[in-house]
């Protein structure tokens, strides 16, 4: 089942770009190109998609007034604003209103795909689930290229400190054996 995306952009050829990448990318496929907020709010309704690639810069509003409205309207879809945007304000509503990612303009394809591809695995990891451990919701929130490796889980009541000192401890001695106290 291919994930359905929206893309929302005044830019007619910009929107066309952006459709050409999503098209080359598997697991997609656009559903609707908008070139207004307007038009944008109607395929939203009709299309139901599951993605909006939103541009945030409109000559008629702002992207991120219309995040804003289709969260208050309950709207189950998830966002990636692809923007010139670089207003660190901007970014925060952004993150604020729940974007998967914040791409900005102007795209390379790399970046662009990586994302895609890290937001299909995702969704298909978080639907064969019903419950969420640390690692899932690691690989859920942050990049391939982050080492969370480190933030393995550790037994209740085990300190991570106190851990590393006993492992240093115990690699570095040569004695046969030790107790507790001397460690």
């Amino acid at each position: 089942m291919n994930l359905r995306v929206l893309i929302i952009d005044d830019d007619v050829r910009i929107a066309e770009i952006h459709r050409q990448y999503v098209e080359k990318i598997e697991g997609f496929e656009v559903v609707g190109i908008s070139n207004n907020l307007e038009d944008a709010q109607c395929q939203l309704d009709v299309l139901e998609p599951d993605l909006l690639l939103l541009d945030i810069f409109f000559p008629e509003g702002n992207g991120l007034g219309f995040l804003k409205k289709a969260r208050m309207h309950n709207k189950k879809v998830d966002v990636i604003p692809i923007t010139a945007a670089k207003e660190v304000n901007l970014f925060n509503e952004a993150i604020h209103g729940g974007v998967f990612d914040y791409i900005l303009k102007p795209v390379v394809f790399t970046r662009f795909q990586k994302t895609l591809e890290r937001y299909r695995q995702t969704k298909n990891q978080l639907l064969n689930i019903d419950q969420l451990d640390q690692s899932e919701v690691d690989r859920a929130l942050h990049t391939a290229s982050e080492d969370l490796s480190k933030f393995q889980e550790l037994p209740k009541g085990i300190d991570k400190l106190t851990l590393e000192k006993v492992q240093q401890v115990i690699n570095t001695v040569q004695s046969p054996g030790l107790t507790s106290e001397e460690v």
